[in-house]
């Protein structure tokens, strides 16, 4: 029920408030007001009200009665903003600015129209009194008009109606949402056609313009007899469609619910072979095939989230495009053709899982990331070069070895192929990288495919293919190639005469690897395990070469001179036919070493006094054992060994890798020269890399590279019958005394080199740290060490040395010989006085010892002869004890390696029974963390040069250096004994 029921056209009402007008507007006509607050208040225009209740309140509160809610029952404006009209006046008022102040009103003979301020038509109403009345609730009259005209009243009644907040708010010059509709200008079309149709007397229609795309909203009391039209903006359009949808049950058609426009971009290529990459809308539909729409087409249709298909005769609902960095375009996306791959590799996922929809063509093509066959075609292989052409398989197409450097060397990503594109920073190519670097390969025509490469750059050219090259050619040259990278020699090796000892099924193996090198004119390096006989091998090199064509210069041997005495022995005993010249000391003659011997044998420090006179002369074969003693290019030793010339300089060594990746490129570049390029590239690719991230594909990239120049074999897998070792960490306590000597010495020196290695900006006192870390650790073998006075020793407690006279008591007594390594001389001494006092027969050896080879000899041979004591670099190469079954590390070194090699001395070919190796750390101190890193850092020489490889030796860091010096000390063990 409205107020057109009660009283035709005589009430207005707003929120809470209803003002009763008279049936006839003139000047002296009166408004009663009814203002529902606590209490109501009743106001009246008339003289009478003022003295007493006047007939237009009285004929106000029977409306009132009737308009007011009661009883469950909504008032008149409860019932307005319940109704259809106040929601579509909250739609078409959403975000727009046109309040009654802004529009205008035109006059024609039959119609009312209203234009916004731009002057684009709002409304059009037919002309009758609704339309007056219209006129007037919009305050469009005339001057001279009655004052109380329905547009004054209405805003008398919005006054009389503001709540305290909204009028808190006014003052400050802020307006409700809810006063903001109510001043909208479709807010007061909405009031006039509750007003004026109610509920039901009006049915409407949206009418879509068909030139322009505009719509209508179209009210009609009965059919082709319309009321108004409402002109709906844009944005309006499709929330006034959901609004008649919902609440016009004779408009259920308009919107076509089985139906909705799906996004999808087609993607395809052209016949420029650009990529176009268009938004369309597919409709789907029950039962009925997919139809595509290009997305400009339905943007000219659209209205919100609606768009109008005639196929469907109505509007159906859209879904959004996705919000992605691909759909950032909304018309189309034109890629050119070098930048198709690029596009693809980058959207690879998007494409594969968005509302994308890729064209045949498209779909058969793809970027490679692997090839599925590599074929080098031999054309000729020569002493020092090679005639090739590289061929990748990638699906049906091919791509040469030339082409892909071309691409690399001008900074191409991609290679179009008719399958598709080859990236060529994918995984399978990466390796090329280092050896597009390293190779000097000059530009070729496109179509030509033949390369000419060295021996070494073949090499490296096989080290970049993870599962190999398949080799094609003639049969004789495809056989010389594949016989050069399988490492086998063009003849035969000769039978080995002179040999006195037989060699294992590894070592004829080691000696057929290096016969390869040598009749090729490379270098290389035996790294086998410490014991496994890398002497014998060189020995047997040396007799084959010398079967072979017998050289007109001797071969050099160049070593510590801790091993020369080893080496005479070797060959006087196993090869007595390469007759040996020690060129060494005071009285050395080069000349008659080169006319009598077959082998010149001679030390590192001879060879970088000596350079001059051993520089000219052509050495078919340089053996430099022990080559880590020479693995730093800035010393004069390394310099030397690097000019001597020689058909093939072999490297001897079982730590290649004692602190970094930079002791192997060292070593490479000294028998190998340039294999592995610039140390600059080299540091980049394999170092920096590596500490970054730790890579295992660039370890594997490195091992494959050097695989064909270095050759190294465990004990466990080459001689599984060598008996077992077994490594224990024993663990010990400081004394008191030790304590108090600790302490005072960190104190001392250890907090300022601690302030100054945490200032990053400060550089590494290198040498004021490892003297310190020296004294502690004599600190921690005996206190007696400090003062020199080591006749002394009983008269001081150390925790270490009960624990070491236990574990050797211990071995003495189960009837074993055991080997004793200290890196302090104090030591030696201290244990060779024990062992006197205790009547055990025992041998010392340091860097100061003469006759090395009898003090060795006697220890082995000698049954009374119960115990070796050496320093860990005297005794740990050249050095063969395998009498002892007993190793005692009395303090560790700074590296697995060195320790490792002492350890070898004694578990090696000859050992019959299992060692025991026991390692002495003192609890609580630096040693104990010193054992940790060691631990840590000892398995990089097993990762990069396999056996023929995850961690790295390198040297301590600054963070590694703070936690050493940083460790607390423990109690002491204050229960000692020790003798008086």
């Amino acid at each position: 029920m409205t107020a057109v029921n009660i009283l035709k056209n005589q009430i207005e009402f707003h929120r809470n408030a209803i003002a009763l007008l008279p049936k006839k507007a003139g000047k002296s006509d009166h408004v009663a007001f009814y203002i529902g607050s606590t209490p109501p208040v009743r106001l009246c225009s008339c003289k009478t009200s003022k003295r007493k209740t006047c007939p237009h309140i009285i004929a106000l509160e029977r409306v009132v009665k009737t308009l007011l809610p009661s009883k469950g029952t909504p008032g008149i404006d409860e019932r307005f903003r319940n109704s259809h009209w106040y929601c579509l006046s909250e739609i078409l008022a959403s975000g727009g600015s046109e309040t009654r102040d802004t529009i205008r009103f035109e006059r024609t003979k039959n119609v009312l129209v209203v234009f916004a301020a731009t002057g684009h038509t709002l409304l059009e109403l037919n002309r009758s009194a609704a339309g007056q009345r219209f006129m007037e609730r919009c305050g469009k009259i005339s001057r001279n008009s009655s004052p109380l005209h329905r547009g004054a009243i209405l805003q008398q009644l919005s006054i009389y109606t503001l709540t305290n907040d909204e009028r808190t708010m006014l003052k400050r010059g802020y307006r409700t949402r809810r006063q903001a509709l109510e001043e909208s200008f479709w807010f007061r079309v909405a009031y006039h056609f509750f007003q004026e149709f109610g509920m039901a007397r009006i049915s409407f229609r949206i009418e879509r313009h068909e030139n322009t795309g505009k719509i209508s909203l179209i009210g009609q009391e009965k059919p082709d007899a319309p009321v108004f039209k409402i002109w709906v903006a844009a944005d309006k359009a499709g929330p006034v469609i959901h609004w008649l949808d919902k609440y016009c049950s004779e408009q259920k058609e308009l919107i076509c619910h089985s139906a909705y426009l799906a996004p999808v971009y087609k993607v395809s290529l052209t016949d420029k072979q650009e990529l176009e990459v268009i938004p369309h809308y597919v409709m789907k539909q029950a039962n009925t095939p997919d139809a595509f729409f290009e997305k400009k087409d339905i943007d000219a249709c659209r209205y919100g989230e609606l768009a109008y298909l005639p196929s469907v005769g109505g509007f159906v609902r859209i879904e959004p495009f996705p919000r992605d960095k691909l759909a950032s375009f909304s018309d189309k996306m034109v890629v050119r053709r070098d930048r198709v791959p690029a596009f693809l590799n980058q959207f690879q996922k998007t494409l594969a899982t968005g509302p994308y929809l890729l064209d045949e063509r498209l779909r058969s093509r793809q970027i490679f990331t692997s090839y599925k066959r590599a074929v080098i075609n031999s054309k000729a292989v020569e002493r020092d070069w090679c005639w090739l052409s590289v061929e990748y398989g990638f699906g049906s197409s091919t791509v040469s070895l030339t082409e892909i450097l071309n691409a690399k060397r001008s900074g191409q990503r991609f290679i179009e192929t008719n399958d598709g594109w080859v990236d060529l920073k994918a995984p399978d190519l990466a390796d090329l990288d280092g050896f597009a670097h390293l190779t000097k390969v000059p530009d070729t025509p496109k179509k030509s495919t033949d390369l000419k490469l060295s021996r070494l750059e073949v090499f490296r050219l096989q080290a970049t293919n993870r599962s190999g090259f398949e080799i094609e050619g003639t049969k004789d040259r495809a056989m010389l190639l594949k016989q050069m990278l399988a490492l086998t020699p063009r003849g035969p090796m000769p039978e080995i005469e002179g040999l006195t000892s037989s060699l294992r099924g590894y070592q004829t193996r080691g000696v057929a690897w290096c016969w390869f090198l040598y009749t090729s004119r490379f270098g290389g390096l035996l790294c086998d395990d410490m014991g496994l006989g890398k002497t014998h091998q060189a020995m047997a090199l040396m007799l084959a070469v010398s079967v072979a064509k017998a050289p007109e210069t001797p071969f050099l041997i160049v070593c510590p001179t801790t091993v020369l005495s080893h080496w005479e022995r070797k060959i006087e005993a196993h090869a007595p036919g390469l007759t040996t010249t020690l060129y060494h000391g005071n009285g050395r003659d080069l000349d008659s070493a080169l006319k009598e011997s077959r082998v010149i044998l001679t030390s590192y420090g001879v060879l970088r006094k000596d350079i001059d006179k051993l520089a000219p002369l052509p050495f078919p074969l340089v053996i430099f054992d022990e080559i880590q003693h020479i693995k730093n290019p800035s010393t004069q030793a390394y310099q030397a060994a690097a000019i001597l010339q020689a058909e093939t300089k072999l490297g001897l060594t079982g730590t290649p890798i004692e602190n970094s990746l930079s002791d192997l490129k060292a070593l490479m570049d000294l028998t190998v020269p340039g294999y592995l390029g610039p140390d600059a590239f080299f540091r980049e690719r394999y170092i920096i890399k590596h500490h970054q991230t730790p890579s295992n594909s660039r370890q594997t990239e490195l091992r494959r590279l050097i695989s064909p120049f270095t050759l190294r074999r465990l004990k466990e897998t080459v001689l599984p019958e060598l008996p077992e070792k077994i490594e224990d960490v024993r663990f010990c306590r400081l004394s008191s005394e030790q304590v108090k000597l600790y302490q005072d010495a960190v104190r001392a020196q250890g907090e300022g080199l601690l302030e100054t290695l945490k200032t990053e900006q400060s550089k590494v006192p290198y040498i004021h740290v490892f003297a310190l870390l020296g004294l502690l650790k004599q600190i921690c073998d005996h206190p007696v060490l400090l003062n020199k006075n080591v006749e002394n020793y009983k008269s001081h407690a150390s925790g270490k040395w009960e624990l070491f006279k236990e574990l050797l008591a211990e071995s003495l007594d189960s009837g074993q010989k055991v080997v004793v390594y200290s890196q302090f001389l104090g030591m030696i001494r201290i244990i060779s006085a024990h062992l006197k006092a205790c009547g055990v027969g025992h041998v010392t050896l340091t860097g100061a010892t003469r006759n090395r080879g009898r003090v060795i000899d006697k220890f082995n041979t000698k049954p009374d002869c119960r115990v070796y004591v050496g320093s860990l670099k005297a005794g740990g190469t050249g050095v063969d004890l395998v009498a002892g079954s007993v190793v005692i590390h009395y303090d560790r070194w700074w590296n697995a390696a060195r320790e490792d090699q002492a350890t070898d001395r004694v578990h090696r070919i000859g050992q019959q029974r299992g060692v025991q190796v026991f390692k002495l750390v003192t609890q609580g101190t630096l040693e104990e963390k010193i054992s940790a890193l060691i631990d840590e850092k000892r398995n990089l020489l097993d990762t990069i040069i396999k056996e023929d490889d995850p961690g790295i030796l390198k040297s301590f860091t600054r963070e590694e250096l703070i936690e050493i010096l940083s460790i607390p000390i423990e109690d002491a063990e204050n229960d000692l004994e020790f003798e008086d």
